[in-house]
């Protein structure tokens, strides 16, 4: 089948942001699939957006894991799009060495929100479904059909996402997170799937809904390009028009997390923000109220620690005796149980990893870090202190 390149074309107007346009594409095929000998049987179309910036060292993996996945005869990806934002690398070159769809945008300010929207208007909007991606995350070969599954089979679920572990990584910041990953996916498990973002890792729309958001709003684009969390804000849109979001069960993906705990406070510090920026914006409703009594729990779980931390210290100074009751040691013993089941969980567990669950201390100071990160966000959200990217 013969590949035809689109020629380039720039944007002429000054205001808007300066987008090339290059592609690389298979010619699209009828949606409608006649097996030999049967009736004509109708297909679903999956539309792919890979936003990336300056993503030279993950994104030929990434490609290739969306090129390799096996889908059924009623699902065919009509289209691979890589949407190179504000790069300064050589994303789009090894990015047109495969059969894809490369978008490049020079001057985005709207950031990986605005490559999503750029991606989906020009490329997406005929699709029926429309995944989107991190660059650094890596599809399991059944993820695109086990996402797609769980939207063909249910007509209220608006979009749904990945269960995700962490890439293959060292170091302590790496498998803190590779626990805290596969905590996570426990919580959902005992939600039924239900989660609060569909998340930006890996998730899937069904492109009804996103046009449903876009007509809504002013810029007429699903994307918020002024949220800190595209992701969220997106889910919560989607949310407020009745539509559900899930986690895909059968649907796996790894994707990269921050390399050390500066990258990761920048992170959190952001997600943190952007989430209390989004329910304040819009309040006390049906899609928020859920988020919104979570950040009441954790401001009265924040409060309790700091009294009992006080109470510890104050005992120090006036030498008061401690005094320990075995009943005292129940909880420990429950939460150490729940610590050492997840993490015989996670994929390619090591002795390391043993270790981490085991003692305990470690965990809970890298929770405690976490916290910290959530109050000063909470703190920079209540005074409208700007966060950035």
């Amino acid at each position: 089948m013969a590949l035809r390149p689109r020629p380039a074309r720039r944007s002429t107007d000054q205001d808007a942001p300066t987008i090339t346009l290059r592609t690389t594409m298979a010619p699209r095929t009828d949606r409608n699939v006649r097996p030999s000998g049967g009736a004509a049987t109708a297909v679903t179309t999956v539309s792919v957006l890979v936003p990336a910036h300056n993503e030279e060292e993950g994104i030929a993996a990434t490609v290739e894991g969306l090129l390799a996945q096996d889908v059924p005869e009623w699902l065919r990806i009509s289209e691979v799009v890589v949407v190179a934002n504000n790069c300064t690398d050589r994303t789009a070159e090894i990015a047109r060495r495969y059969p894809v769809t490369v978008l490049e945008m020079e001057r985005n300010p709207d950031k990986k929100a605005g490559a999503l929207n750029h991606g989906w208007r020009e490329t997406a909007r005929d699709a029926d479904l429309v995944l989107t991606m991190d660059a650094d995350t890596i599809l399991q070969p059944d993820t695109v059909a086990a996402m797609a599954d769980e939207l063909r089979g249910n007509a209220v679920l608006g979009a749904v996402c990945a269960r995700y572990w962490a890439t293959p990584g060292r170091g302590l910041v790496w498998r803190l997170q590779r626990l805290e990953y596969t905590r996570y996916d426990d919580l959902r498990d005992l939600r039924r799937w239900r989660v609060s973002v569909a998340s930006g890792a890996a998730a899937m729309y069904r492109n009804a809904a996103l046009e449903a958001v876009a007509a809504a709003r002013e810029a007429g684009e699903p994307w918020d390009g002024a949220s800190l969390i595209e992701d969220y804000a997106l889910t919560l849109e989607l949310k407020a028009r009745g539509y559900r979001v899930s986690a895909a069960r059968r649907a796996h993906v790894y994707t990269a997390p921050p390399t050390s705990f500066r990258a990761l406070w920048t992170q959190r510090m952001r997600w943190g923000r952007g989430g209390m920026d989004e329910c304040l914006k819009r309040g006390w409703s049906t899609a928020t109220r859920q988020d919104c009594l979570s950040y009441v729990l954790f401001g009265f779980s924040v409060t309790f620690r700091v009294l009992f931390l006080t109470m510890i210290a104050l005992m120090i100074i006036y030498s008061v005796p401690l005094r320990y009751a075995l009943i005292g040691l129940i909880p420990i013993a429950v939460m150490w149980v729940e610590r050492m089941t997840s993490m015989w969980r996670v994929p390619d567990r090591g002795f390391r990893d043993v270790a981490i669950a085991a003692v305990l201390v470690v965990e809970d100071f890298y929770g405690f870090f976490l916290e910290l990160c959530a109050v000063f966000a909470a703190w920079r959200c209540l005074n409208a202190r700007l966060q950035a990217w």
